[in-house]
């Protein structure tokens, strides 16, 4: 079990990890801007082409570099970061984390307790989140990312599984997201009834008891109603091998 989140993704450039981590979490592109709408720009000179491209640079240096004076050496992007960026960044010793997923993002969101920014610009301080480490790991020859939280209070927890085939570990994985979904279900309302069709057997029998005292043809109607609750409990003494009429009779 890691506190924090982990995530099957491998960091952008060098820095492979860093220490009380300050979090940027953007959703656009890390990229020079283009504009909305088409234009035309006429270049006399290729003078001009040069100092027309230096701009543009100067621009992103400028947003990135922002970025690193507020304080921020973690920055997590869902949409592309384009490799002028990605040299910006490294000047600046900031990990780059590419997470396509908006699903991962939030969860990270909450691990960390940033907000996701539309915008390339330096974050305000309720912006940026925090983390204790965020480093790459290599699990059974694969690249993990984590971002580790030590704090009690910490709201994310990943369980890391591992296994020599996919079928095995998604029916590990299914066994525990029952288990986990069970305790939220319990948390929320403490009233449940046992499993396993005892539930179904009890309220047959109860039915039954019903049927043996009732006069007339209504009897038949209600036994039978008692034998279709029997119907799941058969089927699971069935798949587990034994025989059905022996586990209901006793």
């Amino acid at each position: 079990v890691v506190k924090g989140f982990a995530i099957l993704r491998d960091v952008e450039g060098t820095i492979k990890r860093v220490t009380n981590a300050k979090v940027a979490v953007f959703t656009c592109q890390i990229d020079i801007a283009a504009t909305e709408t088409k234009g035309v720009v006429l270049l006399k000179s290729g003078k001009e082409l040069e100092q027309y491209s230096i701009g543009e640079e100067q621009i992103l240096e400028r947003n990135i570099n922002s970025i690193g004076q507020s304080g921020v050496n973690v920055v997590v992007c869902g949409s592309t970061i384009s490799d002028l960026a990605m040299h910006f960044f490294e000047r600046n010793k900031i990990l780059v984390l590419k997470v396509p997923s908006k699903f991962d993002l939030r969860r990270i969101c909450k691990t960390v307790g940033a907000i996701p920014l539309v915008r390339v610009g330096a974050p305000t301080p309720e912006e940026v989140g925090e983390c204790d480490e965020v480093s790459v790991r290599e699990i059974a020859s694969t690249k993990v990312t984590v971002f580790r939280q030590e704090k009690e209070d910490s709201q994310v927890s990943t369980i890391v599984l591992r296994g020599s085939t996919m079928n095995l570990l998604d029916d590990v994985e299914r066994a525990i997201d029952d288990g986990v979904n069970l305790v939220k279900q319990i948390t929320r309302d403490g009233t449940f009834v046992p499993g396993a069709g005892a539930f179904e057997i009890e309220v047959a029998r109860r039915l039954s008891s019903i049927a043996d005292s009732t006069p007339g043809l209504e009897q038949y109607a209600i036994r039978k109603y008692a034998e279709s609750f029997e119907v799941i409990p058969r089927t699971l003494a069935e798949n587990a091998g034994l025989t059905a009429t022996d586990v209901i009779s006793n």
